[in-house]
């Protein structure tokens, strides 16, 4: 699937999107955060929620998801993550 990328993540792997692999039943939206975090290290540390006041936004089909919440994510579906900074803008709806 197309993960869309915006903000400190993007700028630290120098792209806007990245591919990955889902299985067929799909993944959860934790597992794939861990998975992307091990195929792409330098952007660990954001997905995991350790870049200072940026928080990780994520915007799941058109949704922007609050913490905690665990969707399954399949193939087909849009994805976009992106950091939230304060006094920054809103996440795309």
């Amino acid at each position: 699937m197309r993960v869309e990328l915006r903000g400190t993540i993007s700028a630290s792997l120098g792209v806007r999107a990245c591919e990955l692999a889902l299985p067929e039943a799909g993944l959860r939206l934790g597992k794939l955060l861990e998975a992307l975090a091990v195929s792409r290290p330098r952007a660990s540390r954001y997905l995991a929620g350790e870049a200072g006041s940026a928080v990780l936004r994520v915007v799941h089909n058109g949704l922007v998801l609050e913490s905690g919440d665990d969707p399954l994510i399949q193939e087909g579906d849009s994805l976009l993550l992106l950091q939230a900074v304060a006094g920054g803008t809103q996440p795309p709806t």
